[in-house]
This record gives C-alpha cells, structure tokens and sequence, in this order.
C-alpha cells in the first residue's frame, strides 16, 4: 500500500513539466492558480485587494504507534493505566489577506479547535474527553522576490501569537467529580510565542502549476504557565495542480512534517499513567499523500472569483520517538474569494 501510494505521488509529480514556456506570464485567476487547500501563504495579491478564506479541516487519529507501527491494545496496557483509542480533531480557521504593495501582502490567520478523545483504561471503562477553544492566531508578511514569466518567488516571515488556552481540563474516571489536565495534543493553544518562518516557489505553464513550499514554527520566549514548551515544527509540500477545464483542477500533494519533543512538563500530567501525558517522547515525523480538487467560479457567474477546495489526506509513512496516537485520515473543505 506504501509503495502504491508513492509511486502515485511520484508519477503524478513528475508528468507535470518543469518549466514554464518564456511566453507565459503568471496567472492567479484560474483553478490551479493557487496551492491546494491545505497549503496557506502561496500568494501575493494586488494593491488594496482582500482575500477572506475560510477552512474545515477534519484530521482523524486512531491506535496507539510506537516507530512506526501500531502496538496491541494489550501490549500498551503493560506499561499505562490508560491507552487512547481514538481523537477527532476538527479546526475551523479564518484566513484573512492584504495587499500592501503589489510585492507585499500581510495575512492574519485565526483557528477554532474541536477536539474529542475516546480512551479505554486498563479496568474497561470507556471515556470521552473535549476541548472547545480558540486557538493560537498566526500574523504574517509575504514579500515576492521572483517575478519572472510563469515563475514566482516568496518568503515569508510571522509569528505566532499564544491566543489560545493551553491548561485545558475536562472530567475523566479519575478526577471526577472534579477536572483534570488534558494531555498536550489536546490543548488548542501553546501559551508560547513562535516565530514563522517559510518559503514557497511555483511555476506555472498553459496546462498546470507545479509548486514547493517549506514552513517552520519555532517557539520562543520560554516556558508558558504551564511549565512547558510545545514542540518545535518543520513541515514541507511539492504538489502538482492539473486544469481539467477553465474552472476545474485536480492536484496532488506530498506532505511532509516533523515535530520535536515537549520541553519541559506539565506537573499536572502522570506521564506513567497515559501514553499521551509524557511530552518528552512526543517527537514523530508523518508523510501523507493529499489529494484535492478545486473549482473556481467562472467569470459572468453569480458567484464569479469564489473558489471552492477540497483535499483528502492519505497517511504514507508515520514515525514516532515514543507511543502516540496515529494519523489515519483527513479531510480539508474550504473557501475563498479576493476581492
């Protein structure tokens, strides 16, 4: 199933020419002239223009993995009271764009998290664990330095701002009637600053873009209140997007990220008792295979310059420093109009 997968991505990546012809110039007002849905902060827009975009991103979580495959609910058993069995993470973002200059755009981005937890403990009882919050607001700039024919160019440099909470509690079989600390991965924010760097290349023929961009996120600044400092994060995309018709492209997607450990620990968090309260071995890395489609309303039409995007998320190959919950699939819905 890996191997299919792979050699998916790869042919699709590769039938996709390289150059663009010298006659070309960049076009954003077709369906492929932005990344896939799941990339963000590909584009410069024009003086005094405005982008409002908004996503649905559903990422589902299932079994415990340990390197990189999953363990036996027995075999986590042996070392936790509690294994997790499933989580359902659901973000909702608003994505905001402005065009400073025709070589600067500044974007503001705000996220909305739903998480949902099913756990099992070593005596059978079954329990669900929320967190409804806010999440940490991203705020940016995007500076073009290659504008060439059907080629484009830009960095892009932000920083994270702590908006959401990060000590999160909910009921669980042991610590009712009171609550508890919710373990890191469910916490929608980080309490921490980050600075967010990234960069992104694309070229652009008469039939297809083709794109690459790499992004980080590093915490700065120290602990937060709760006596830690999320993981560090580097993630990367190469994609191909295909105009079917004038208002239809298909494209597919590599992803690839990486995370580092929890500095620090919650003291709130017994790390002997759930797989997912010890931050020190919640390192991993995650490769999948997004697949969208997207439409963009045609000119003279009722919704003329909405574009509509999907993408689903396909796990290749996961690997992790310590058990964590792994990724099975994912889903991103989204929308999006300049104006």
């Amino acid at each position: 199933m890996v191997r299919t997968s792979l050699l998916v991505a790869i042919t699709l990546l590769l039938a996709t020419p390289l150059t663009a012809q010298d006659e070309i110039t960049w076009t954003p007002d077709r369906p492929d002239g932005h990344a896939p849905l799941g990339v963000n902060g590909d584009r410069i827009l024009g003086p005094g223009e405005f982008q409002i975009a908004y996503r649905y991103a559903q990422m589902d979580r299932k079994g415990v993995w340990f390197d990189n495959d999953s363990l036996p609910l027995a075999t986590t058993f042996e070392f936790y009271e509690v294994a997790p069995l499933s989580q359902n993470n659901v973000t909702h973002t608003l994505d905001v764009l402005y065009g400073l200059t025709d070589r600067v755009t500044l974007r503001a981005s705000v996220p909305y998290h739903q998480f949902e937890r099913r756990s099992q403990t070593d005596a059978n009882v079954l329990y669900i664990t929320e967190a409804d919050e806010l999440g940490d607001a991203e705020l940016s700039g995007l500076l073009e330095v290659v504008r060439q024919g059907g080629y484009r160019v830009l960095v892009e440099g932000g920083v994270l701002v702590p908006t959401g909470q990060s000590d999160v509690t909910a009921v669980t079989p042991f610590s009712a009637p009171g609550e508890e600390a919710l373990a890191y991965d469910m916490r929608p924010g980080g309490g921490v600053f980050a600075v967010l760097p990234g960069a992104t290349a694309q070229v652009q023929n008469e039939m297809a873009s083709l794109g690459l961009q790499v992004k980080g996120r590093i915490h700065v600044g120290g602990e937060n209140g709760s006596g830690f400092v999320p993981g560090d994060i580097l993630e990367g995309s190469l994609w191909a997007a295909y105009n079917v018709t004038d208002a239809i492209s298909a494209s597919a997607r590599v992803h690839y990220q990486n995370w580092t450990r929890v500095e620090g620990a919650d003291p709130e968090l017994d790390p002997l008792r759930d797989p997912t309260h010890d931050g020190f071995f919640a390192e991993g890395s995650r490769l999948s295979l997004p697949i969208g489609v997207n439409v963009l309303m045609p000119r003279g039409s009722l919704l003329e310059g909405h574009r509509l995007s999907l993408e689903y998320l396909y796990p290749i190959h996961q690997e992790f420093e310590g058990p964590q919950l792994g990724f099975s699939r994912g889903l991103v819905v989204g929308w999006e109009l300049v104006f």
